[in-house]
């Protein structure tokens, strides 16, 4: 039995290849970030090529309109990309294409001191799955997965699949070093052009709503967990802001020394100050459901009665 990235069993049966949609995410490359060094200087730039699952969305009106890059994702499998449901309703629904292995969003090709990144993969989006138990005032299950028209070309540096956090991957999250990394900024400085990078601290729920109350009014839920940023007692930085990090992953370092996004960014204090938390999106409580329904949509790979394969065509939701 010989599988192919997205399952394909050539045998002649109405069947799939289950171990491969079994091990469709966390995949033996996942969250390998081999420009990653040894210690996080904070606040950073993101290094070139140095965190391959981020991806940004591309939002298009119209065919003859030029593609808007916004907010953020994270690839988690060549096929699929993860982002908050705010990203993918943005601006009437126009959420098109995800554009993966950028970094400079005014340059191209990105280059640094030694090397050249390739260009960047621009990718339609065929599918948009929004999580059945979204419930927007509380922001609960705040999860969107985007299925790829075609298959990410998945490759060592330049574009790769961070890890989701199932079971015992990683440590307890009170335990965890997080950090952001996010194309951010706030309104007086403008959004950065390449991606920064920034230790983050969870809060409790109770000290988080506390910090919350005069600025938004929402009821917690398990599906969601607090972080403010963390930064160094000697940073003499004032204007630090995640403002349009929407769907920007949240990373911790696992046992295996691989990493995992164990958040993403869901929604802030406008401007917000230093200390006041955010809140992300928990995907420790949210990942059986990404397995299941990645495998629910690889096993649309289907043979006919003629022995060919067929896919489903899909839509996306309104």
């Amino acid at each position: 039995m010989r599988c192919l990235v997205v399952p394909m069993c050539f045998l002649l049966a109405s069947v799939y290849c289950k171990d491969a949609l079994d091990s469709a995410l966390n995949s033996e490359g996942c969250g390998s970030a081999t420009r990653y060094g040894s210690s996080l200087q904070r606040p950073a730039n993101a290094r070139l090529m140095e965190f391959p699952w981020l991806a940004r969305l591309g939002y298009q009106q119209s065919p003859e309109d030029a593609i808007e890059y916004l907010f953020q994702g994270t690839l988690i499998h060549p096929l699929f990309v993860i982002t908050t449901v705010f990203a993918a309703e943005y601006s009437r629904n126009s959420l098109k294409f995800v554009r993966l292995g950028d970094y400079n969003s005014t340059s191209d090709p990105d280059c640094d001191d030694s090397q050249c990144a390739p260009i960047p993969q621009d990718i339609p989006i065929e599918l948009i799955i929004k999580h059945p138990n979204y419930n927007k005032p509380r922001l609960a299950n705040d999860l969107v997965l985007l299925k790829l028209k075609n298959t990410a070309n998945i490759n060592s540096e330049h574009i790769g699949t961070a890890c989701i956090p199932t079971g015992s991957s990683i440590a307890p999250i009170e335990e965890a070093p997080l950090f952001v990394v996010a194309w951010c900024g706030s309104r007086k400085a403008g959004i950065s052009v390449i991606p920064r990078q920034y230790r983050m601290q969870k809060m409790s729920h109770v000290i988080c709503a506390e910090k919350l109350k005069d600025h938004m009014s929402i009821d917690l839920h398990r599906s969601e967990l607090c972080a403010a940023l963390n930064l160094d007692k000697q940073t003499q930085i004032e204007d630090i802001n995640l403002r349009g990090g929407t769907g920007a992953p949240v990373h911790t370092i696992g046992p295996d020394r691989k990493f995992y996004v164990v958040g993403m960014l869901s929604v802030g204090v406008r401007d917000a100050p230093l200390g006041m938390p955010y809140v992300l999106v928990d995907l420790r409580e949210m990942s059986d459901w990404l397995e299941t329904t990645v495998a629910d949509q690889l096993n649309n790979v289907r043979f006919n009665r003629t022995g060919y394969l067929s896919m489903s065509v899909f839509g996306n939701f309104s």
